[in-house]
């Protein structure tokens, strides 16, 4: 891919997708690409589900394991999953035409959820639901508040694993101000300091060359109290 095209992917990604705006506006912004998203992101520079999934592989988890893909999209990390056997995942998104698209696919997912990951709003799902959570890009800037983990943590079983992959901290700093100051690293350990959950060891975070725009990113795993 030739450098003016790669640019070209950058200004939309930077300064539409990640672009600093609330919830409800990325939400209508999907809504709005839902239909055209892969051919957007299927180029050849964004690779967050493949490296997520494949970090995943690393730990080894029962095939017959609950999984949430919270903010699943148009379902190529569900698809990544079912290729590695797993058959027992679900699909969490807060745009209802990703949701549509994704009902269209076979044998990907179990059950559809149509919710928000918002601070202060308790998810539609029991506590300790799921053995996993993966994060395939609905961490990234713009996307789910790193204050809202704890939504998703509450639904994660003690012992269980959140996952996730985000772009690197110089890229988050410059789009969000959630990102500056620290902000974010802080509230992550807060929930350590809170005992709500633990980093891995290698995972806090891990950073990946070649992500997404030819950008390295981070991928961060840790485990429920």
């Amino acid at each position: 891919m030739n450098s003016l095209k790669i640019e070209k992917e950058r200004d939309y990604v930077y300064n539409v997708l990640l672009a600093e705006k609330s919830i409800y506006q990325q939400i209508k912004l999907y809504d709005n690409i839902a239909i055209t998203y892969d051919e957007i992101s299927d180029n050849g520079l964004y690779l967050f589900p493949e490296i997520l999934t494949d970090e995943f592989k690393n730990f080894q988890i029962n095939l017959d394991s609950k999984i949430l893909d919270v903010g699943s999209g148009t379902g190529r990390s569900g698809k990544l999953l079912k290729s590695l056997g797993y058959t027992n995942v679900d699909a969490l998104d807060g745009s209802m035409e990703m949701i549509k698209y994704v009902k269209k696919m076979s044998g990907v997912y179990k059950h559809f959820i149509h919710a928000l990951v918002v601070e202060n709003e308790e998810l539609p799902i029991a506590e300790n639901s799921y053995d996993v959570a993966l994060m395939s890009g609905s961490a990234s800037p713009s996307h789910i508040d790193v204050n809202a983990y704890k939504q998703i943590i509450r639904v994660v079983k003690p012992g269980g694993l959140v996952g996730w992959i985000i772009e690197d901290k110089a890229t988050c700093k410059k789009l969000s101000s959630r990102f500056q100051n620290n902000y974010y690293s802080n509230t992550l350990m807060n929930f350590v300091k809170k005992k709500l959950w633990v980093p891995f060891n290698g995972y806090n975070p891990k950073l990946v060359p070649n992500a997404t725009l030819l950008k390295p990113g981070e991928v961060y795993f840790y485990k429920v109290l």
